[in-house]
């Protein structure tokens, strides 16, 4: 079934084309492509609903895999491992609850707030946004040092990306010191 979806005009077009991009979710919830079946299905029903001279092409948004690295400094008074694991969580818990958009940005400032509201740490070094793009997941992958902004608080995304933390419990990791 579809999961996202996101409307652009197409620039390039000298008409009033639009593009339609969908991404759609398998049963355990990872992003994947939409079939041919269901795009010429959504393309049939949008045929009542467009104007006369618009056209719509219907086209895969491009799923690209990230994962979280943080290091961060504890109290001296806390176990180092159940403050990773309380931190670990708070990042999985508030990231898989926001479910990105297609062309949405991830704010690494974000993540230094969630972490540095804990009681467990004192102060947040270094937060990684990195690329998974081998075995399980997306073949597609991109420049992230492209799209990052200059001052290194937000992973900017095309407007036809979708960001996704396939494997919360492999992709989100954290140094305690």
């Amino acid at each position: 079934r579809v999961k996202r979806t996101k409307v652009l005009r197409d620039q390039d077009s000298f008409k009033r084309n639009l593009n339609l991009y969908v991404i759609s979710e398998d049963n355990e919830g990872n992003l994947i492509t939409s079939s041919d079946v269901l795009k010429n299905n959504i393309k049939t029903f949008l045929q009542d609903y467009k104007m006369i001279n618009d056209t719509i092409d219907i086209l895969d948004a491009k799923v690209v895999n990230v994962a979280i690295d943080f290091v961060a400094i504890i109290d001296p008074g806390q176990d180092k491992f159940e403050a990773l694991s309380i931190a670990i969580n708070t990042i999985k818990e508030n990231m898989l609850a926001e479910k990105f958009d297609i062309g949405q940005p991830i704010y690494i400032t974000k993540v230094y707030d969630l972490l540095n509201n804990l009681d467990e740490i004192v102060d947040v070094v270094d937060v990684d946004i990195t690329l998974k793009f081998t075995g399980n997941y997306s073949d597609y992958s991109l420049s992230l040092a492209e799209y990052l902004s200059a001052d290194g608080r937000i992973l900017h995304a095309p407007q036809d990306v979708i960001y996704e933390i396939k494997y919360p419990n492999l992709d989100i990791k954290g140094t305690i010191r």
